[in-house]
């Protein structure tokens, strides 16, 4: 029987790993200038959890969860998401946090959703988020988001655009949910049958909706804004007026609300149009009520996450990969046995002064040899034959210009492999 990989994955070969590899580094670097700190949660959580921060009238949780249980019986579901188990691990390790004014985490790692595969999105894709959890200042809000535009621009991403709007708070929400049931109320029964569903469960998903003939229906939606209570509206105006101030290109969407229960006034997204209707490569917001909801002491926050595989697809179409480093420094050629075992001396000695190097594990020939060592493009190649074993020699042979010497010594031959 031939294997593959399960429907809705796929392989990181060497290449796309590396690149994968380049771009967190470079990532996880911008959010240390803004003071972000690791954390590294499990792969799975209590099913539990998952349900109470998402929602469970939410398609992440209807329909998308991957649950099993485990051997004590318990109910246990891979992360479809960051957020609820950074705060989870928050709330767990308090002492460690609380005096801190703003506690900031970035986490990265696979996330699972059983979703239709289609283009950047799989069902085990790869996401880098942050979390800053303490403040309810709109600067916060403004921070974070330039920290997502001063990322993906430091990768060379510089056609993506901010996408911004509020979806209120607990005293303003009901006023929205009931402008649009009375807005969809006549016009339900032509919608999608998820859409029929969100309407009496849970009416602001509705606008979380991709299906393109539901999206003609909502043309005309009074925006929510006109319903935000004073505190939500003078929030947003403040979070605009900031970005303006700080010369941040965005447009306020009215319909996003983003597919999580959690958010409360700002959310976002970053969108790029390479990648067609499903453009978003980074998106967030603030969940104020999430931390109460877990069971600590209401606690405002604010974060985002960025699609890594969304954001290679980006880089790809712009020819913005970053460089990798799988090209080795020096290809060691040993044929006899004697040869052989002064080759890997002379390796031990190589790695230890930080230089990549590779085996000729073939011994076919030194003209074959060298021909492995070009298909790993390196720079030289280190060759014992007989006659270097005899006159205790080492010959070094540039592949760039095809020159060699010999030499008496390993620290000679450091010395001209490190210029």
């Amino acid at each position: 029987m031939k294997y593959t990989s399960p429907r809705g994955t796929r392989d990181l070969l060497p290449v796309e790993s590396a690149i994968f590899r380049k771009t967190i580094n470079k990532l996880l670097g911008i959010f240390n200038l803004f003071n972000y700190q690791e954390l590294t949660t499990p792969i799975f959580e209590s099913s539990g959890l998952f349900e109470r921060a998402v929602g469970e009238t939410t398609d992440i949780v209807e329909k998308e969860m991957y649950t099993f249980k485990d051997k004590g019986d318990r109910s246990i579901t891979l992360r479809p998401e960051g957020t609820a188990s950074i705060v989870r691990a928050y709330l767990e390790h308090l002492s460690e946090f609380q005096q801190q004014q703003v506690a900031k985490f970035t986490y990265v790692g696979p996330m699972f959703r059983y979703e239709r595969p289609q283009t950047g999105r799989y069902r085990q894709f790869y996401q880098l988020g942050v979390e800053a959890i303490g403040s309810i200042s709109p600067m916060l809000d403004v921070e974070t988001m330039i920290m997502g535009i001063h990322a993906l621009d430091s990768l060379g991403v510089k056609n993506a655009e901010i996408a911004i709007n509020s979806v209120g708070c607990d005293v303003c929400r009901p006023v929205i949910k009931e402008q649009l049931k009375e807005f969809v109320g006549s016009i339900v029964g032509d919608l999608c049958p998820d859409c029929q569903n969100r309407y009496e469960n849970n009416p602001l998903r509705i606008l979380d909706c991709k299906n393109p003939k539901c999206q003609t229906y909502f043309m005309g939606m009074p925006s929510m804004s006109k319903a935000l209570c004073k505190e939500c509206n003078d929030h947003f105006i403040c979070v605009l007026d900031q970005l303006d101030e700080n010369n941040i290109q965005y447009v306020v969407d009215p319909n996003l609300v983003r597919g999580l229960d959690y958010y409360t006034k700002t959310v976002f997204e970053i969108r790029s149009m390479l990648l067609g209707a499903q453009n978003a490569i980074c998106g967030g917001g603030r969940y104020d009520n999430l931390i109460a909801e877990l069971g600590g002491r209401k606690t405002p926050a604010f974060g985002f996450a960025i699609g890594l595989d969304r954001l290679v697809m980006v880089l790809n179409q712009l020819s913005l990969q970053p460089a990798t480093d799988l090209d080795i420094d020096v290809f060691c050629i040993g044929l006899e046995n004697e040869a052989q075992n002064k080759v890997f001396q002379i390796m031990n000695v190589l790695r230890k002064n930080n230089i990549k190097c590779e085996y000729y594990f073939k011994r076919n020939s030194i003209s074959d040899g060298i021909k492995q060592g070009l298909l790993f493009k390196a720079k030289f190649a280190i060759i014992l034959g007989e006659e270097e074993i005899e006159n205790k020699k080492i010959t070094l042979k540039d592949l760039t210009t095809k020159r060699q010497n010999s030499y008496d010594s390993i620290e000679e031959v450091l010395k001209v492999i490190k210029g």
